[in-house]
């Protein structure tokens, strides 16, 4: 293995470990879900800011394109603010597995948006996903909330995956990801009060709010997705694709290890969760032996 390649695959999996670990540090936080996400893009806005300034990213990009960009952002600031609830009301497992469904419902959305006839094997797929989700349902119904939300989370990331693919190319990818984080910071600083929230929360009271602010906005937004988008383009598709699947398993190995029996759940929600992720990788592998484009789910 060159070392350059060495590099990339190191690049791609820290930025899978953090985003692995994101969820567990949402959950050690104090601050409720939104303010998390406002912190995280704020921060992540800022660093890209002065970083795209220096480097004279941007520079040419159309008003269209900006707005554009910022409308993607949204969405993944709205996915962001279903997976910290999803958490706060279930487990880091449970959210986990939920969002990993994106990629399901990405190969629902294309045919649709692209006008393209649905394959057989996404209709198996999507039958066995929603057995899966059916089993998850069943056997962990104390956490069904946050099932439901972590699902609908999966289905935004969805949306904003088939958008983000959309982005018109030429555009610094540090560029499009600050824009994304504009966007993200904006919907849910906007919506957040008339949700009925109160901002008390701009005040960080406990270490660990301090420390998870910087570590979710510098690290695993600013620097680990940057990270991602540089390996994946030395990478091969199927490589890129298959590690994103990885995020779910690193981030419940950390929950089992940091949060113990909090984390246990029953068997059958493990064999549901078997089959939607099984789901994923199998319609990923399909997509790229095709040669289709796989969108990245973030």
């Amino acid at each position: 293995m060159s070392k350059n390649k060495f590099w990339n695959y190191a690049g791609l999996h820290f930025a899978l470990l953090s985003w692995g670990a994101a969820g567990i540090t949402s959950n050690l936080m104090t601050i409720p879900p939104a303010g998390i996400v406002i912190y995280r893009a704020f921060i992540a806005t800022v660093a890209l800011s002065i970083f795209n300034q220096i480097a004279d990213a941007g520079r040419g990009t159309s008003i269209r394109d900006k707005i554009y960009m910022v409308l993607t952002g949204m969405m993944i600031g709205l996915h962001w603010w279903g997976f910290f609830t999803a958490i706060k009301v279930s487990t880091v497992s449970i959210a986990l597995v939920c969002i990993s469904s994106a990629p399901i419902f990405v190969a629902v959305l294309q045919p649709f948006i692209e006008k393209i006839p649905i394959k057989p094997s996404q209709i198996v797929l999507g039958v066995v996903s929603v057995i899966g989700i059916g089993s998850m349902f069943k056997f962990e119904s104390q956490y069904q909330l946050g099932i439901l939300i972590g699902l609908a989370a999966g289905a935004i990331d969805a949306v904003y995956s088939v958008m983000t693919s959309r982005t018109r190319e030429g555009i610094a990818n540090t560029y499009v990801t600050q824009m994304h984080m504009l966007g993200a910071f904006l919907v849910v600083f906007a919506l957040y009060p008339m949700s009925g929230g109160s901002f008390h929360w701009l005040v960080l009271k406990a270490n660990i709010d301090y420390f998870g602010v910087i570590f979710l906005g510098l690290v695993c937004s600013a620097v680990a997705m940057s990270l991602y988008v540089q390996s994946i383009k030395e990478l091969s598709a199927f490589t890129a694709t298959l590690s994103l699947n990885l995020e779910a398993v690193y981030g419940i190995a950390l929950a089992l290890m940091i949060f113990g029996e909090r984390e246990y759940l029953s068997p059958g929600f493990y064999v549901g969760a078997s089959l939607l992720v099984g789901s994923v990788v199998t319609d990923a592998v399909l997509r790229v032996r095709s040669q289709q484009p796989v969108v990245d789910a973030v």
